[in-house]
């Protein structure tokens, strides 16, 4: 447990700064109430630096972040890879989590009011990694990795997240989506590894499904479902799918971390929206709701109740806030009025 907290800062592009700024007035009303300390220390990453430096991810960046105890981020642009490379790959940040809920004041939006999932994305392996080769002239090639220690950590980590739920009255059940009819091996070797890990968890159910099957329930019946988890490109799909069908990417939040490691940057899961940016029309509940996970981490890592809490509180003000709001005090994404700046400012004032 510590007084201080080191949180390296990546605006990111687009919305980025407008939808950071009002995660930081969020976490400034919890460390009020809960008494600890958030040092902020810019660590820019991204197209705009890239512009200015000639590289997305400097050195100086990196080692900001390396120094510090966890990374706030904004969406970036068209220099996503390199982040991903930098950060994701180069440091095993193995676990993406990225939660999709719902409620009847958001719906429609949302298809249904009762959507409470959780889709988790392995966060370093399979053809994600876009390992690319033109063989000859036109013709190219793309690889994927998949290793059964990668494999397991993140099933384990699916179906220990899925018995908690279970506890605070989750449905208790983990979803594999998958495609190994067609990659025998690979996510064959996958769904063999869930068979098995399943086994020790005889509490929480567990089903794997193809992936296209997966998407076609989670438009039909969302409500049904607990914990999907799935190797990298079909998880980055599905979590957005998942996050729409819940009311919006603006709403969605990530985590990128190794807890071992005691390392993470959390986001939201949407883009950068260059069109809107700097008129004050963004969501920022999905930069909000990531500042939350980071305390959630932060708090499990350094066993500080206080971060816990803190996180819990974020979570609570962002539910209060969309479920006890009429429609024109809802965000612009949402069909309602109000702009990034006012939505910042409610969910803080719920927090006081």
């Amino acid at each position: 447990m510590k007084d201080t907290y080191r949180i390296a800062v990546i605006e990111g592009d687009g919305i980025g700064p407008d939808i950071v700024r009002e995660a930081k007035r969020v976490l400034e009303s919890v460390q009020i109430k809960f008494g600890f300390r958030l040092e902020y220390v810019e660590a820019p990453m991204g197209d705009r630096v890239k512009e200015v430096f000639g590289e997305a991810v400097p050195k100086r960046s990196l080692d900001i972040f390396l120094q510090s105890d966890a990374g706030l981020k904004g969406p970036v642009g068209e220099t996503t890879r390199d982040l991903v490379q930098a950060l994701r790959f180069n440091l095993d940040l193995y676990a993406n989590i990225r939660p999709a809920k719902s409620y009847p004041t958001i719906t429609p939006p949302a298809l249904r009011p009762d959507i409470d999932m959780v889709v988790i994305r392995e966060n370093t392996e399979g053809l994600y990694r876009a390992m690319e080769d033109e063989v000859v002239p036109g013709v190219w090639t793309t690889t994927g990795v998949y290793t059964e220690k990668a494999c397991e950590r993140i099933l384990r980590l699916s179906f220990d997240l899925a018995k908690n739920r279970l506890v605070k009255g989750g449905k208790g059940e983990v979803v594999l989506a998958h495609k190994a009819n067609i990659f025998r091996k690979t996510h064959g070797m996958f769904r063999e590894i869930f068979r098995r890990v399943s086994d020790d968890y005889p509490e929480v159910k567990a089903r794997d499904l193809y992936a296209d099957a997966v998407c076609a329930l989670l438009v039909k019946e969302p409500h049904k479902f607990d914990v999907i988890v799935a190797e990298n490109l079909i998880a980055d799909l599905l979590s957005d799918l998942a996050g729409q069908v819940a009311g919006g990417l603006g709403m969605t939040a990530a985590t990128n971390f190794n807890i071992e490691k005691g390392m993470g940057y959390f986001e939201p899961t949407h883009g950068c929206a260059y069109d809107i940016a700097g008129t004050n029309r963004a969501n920022p509940i999905g930069q909000i709701s990531s500042a939350g996970l980071m305390l959630e981490f932060l708090g499990n890592y350094h066993q500080d109740r206080r971060l816990l809490d803190a996180s819990r509180s974020v979570e609570l003000a962002v539910e209060n806030y969309l479920t006890g709001s009429n429609k024109d005090d809802l965000p612009i994404e949402l069909g309602g009025k109000a702009d990034t700046v006012k939505v910042g400012e409610r969910i803080s004032r719920l927090i006081a």
